[in-house]
């Protein structure tokens, strides 16, 4: 799936960037993007939403970025999720931190904001951001709110883990029956601390209950990566249900196929692929699923495949000259009668446009594939008489079964020139120009047969 260009905006000034790819890291999703001048920026968002984008210099190490294209789930440009999250009709605006603070306040409990603050180590001073996810702990700790001031405590255990006020409040009698809580990873965190519980699952790779934890939180798409990173026969049932929740029909082949090419133990990945193909009527993707993978169809998908080779056309439209031999190879090893029949057709159309030497030169990788040799024979075998004069009326016949006419008309003129009394280059000269549609020539040689053979 090809992405559309990203726009970003600061002061009024639009910049046109290009996806590279997206990473999903807990609750955030980070776009790496570049601009014509090979620019790199990152644009942030929580789960869904948009907070801001930066132009790095660097990246400082351990940070959550860092962590996010290291430890998360990364998938390249043309990923059907990217497009999902990203809107294409109008710019991302650029939001200064303290004007990101104040958005995300407006949006979001203030545990979600110091959550949000962290992802941004790598570009703010982190004395900063610890002030603020400070502050928000002593708001709720004013207000009697002891567990909720606790769970920012969390929040600075991992971002600070040294920092001499974590390590005093971390051991704070006020707070150690909360820390037995965590420390047993307990139930109830799911509803209580679910920011914790969320990095805890991801951490002891717990994937069913971090699902289940998705699926409270309405997040399909952290759902779809999570099924698509840890793909299974027993999590591929409700990676499909998602998919056709979600995912438009191409969206889906382009998901599948990432699959396919990358796990071979899900089989029925390639089975619903083969589906897909014969529904939307691909025979080169088709073609290629069979040869790559080793795969027979039952009775009904034969049969079905049988009628859509029927229908198969190589005229540029359909299929580039360039991807033709890539859909022929597979294809000999699958119905070789059907491929020898459109490797004739696709040399015919070759031969309209190129000389019989750059035709064979294409048809080099043919070579190894052993019902392509009678044909790629008759045209060596071209090359061979295209100067003997004593071949002229085989040389024509080759020419002929090419459709290359004007070609074949050169060499049975020739041939009845030097055997005039010899009917046969006669009677080709009157099947051609019939066929191509001279009618007076064709009457004409055809008269002249017919009074050769009487006097024969």
């Amino acid at each position: 799936m090809n992405q559309q260009p990203l726009l970003i905006s600061n002061h009024n000034k639009t910049t046109e960037l290009h996806v590279e790819q997206m990473a999903i890291y807990l609750q955030s999703k980070i776009i790496e993007a570049t601009d014509d001048q090979h620019n790199i920026y990152y644009l942030f968002f929580y789960k869904e939403q948009f907070l801001t984008y930066v132009k790095p210099t660097k990246l400082k190490r351990r940070t959550h970025i860092e962590k996010a294209f290291t430890k998360g789930i990364v998938l390249p440009s043309t990923h059907p999720l990217i497009h999902s999250l990203l809107f294409q009709d109008h710019p991302y605006k650029k939001r200064t931190f303290n004007q990101l603070v104040k958005k995300v306040q407006s949006l979001y409990r203030p545990q979600e904001v110091a959550q949000i603050a962290t992802f941004f180590e790598s570009f703010i001073s982190k004395k900063t951001i610890f002030s603020l996810i400070q502050s928000i702990f002593y708001d709720y700790r004013r207000n009697g709110q002891m567990f909720s001031s606790y769970r920012i405590l969390r929040i600075l255990m991992d971002f600070a883990p040294n920092h001499s006020w974590v390590k005093g409040l971390s051991s704070d009698l006020n707070f150690i029956k909360y820390g037995k809580l965590y420390d047993r990873l307990s139930d109830e965190l799911m509803t209580k601390d679910p920011i914790y519980m969320e990095k805890a699952l991801y951490t002891d790779k717990s994937y069913n209950q971090l699902i289940q934890l998705l699926k409270n939180q309405s997040r399909w798409m952290d759902e779809i990566a999570l099924y698509i990173h840890h793909i299974s026969p027993e999590n591929y049932v409700s990676l499909k249900q998602l998919l056709n929740n979600h995912f438009t029909d191409k969206e889906i082949i382009d998901v599948l196929e990432h699959l396919s090419n990358n796990t071979s133990d899900v089989l029925e990945i390639n089975d619903d692929l083969l589906e897909i193909y014969l529904h939307h009527q691909n025979a080169e993707k088709m073609i290629n699923l069979l040869f790559t993978h080793k795969l027979n169809l039952n009775p009904k998908q034969t049969q079905e495949f049988e009628q859509l080779l029927e229908n198969v056309d190589l005229e540029p439209e359909q299929f580039p000259k360039e991807k033709v031999l890539s859909f022929l190879v597979p294809l000999f090893n699958i119905n070789p009668e059907k491929a020898a029949t459109l490797l004739h057709k696709f040399i015919v159309l070759q031969l309209k446009e190129y000389d019989i030497d750059s035709v064979v030169k294409r048809l080099i990788p043919l070579k190894i594939i052993m019902h392509a040799h009678p044909i790629l024979e008759k045209l060596q075998h071209i090359q061979k008489l295209a100067n003997d004069p004593d071949q002229q009326l085989l040389l024509g016949e080759l020419y002929y079964e090419f459709q290359q006419f004007d070609q074949a008309i050169d060499c049975f003129s020739w041939e009845m020139e030097l055997k005039s009394i010899d009917p046969k280059p006669v009677k080709w000269l009157s099947k051609i120009y019939n066929e191509i549609g001279m009618e007076q020539e064709h009457r004409a040689y055809r008269q002249l047969y017919i009074d050769m053979q009487k006097r024969a």
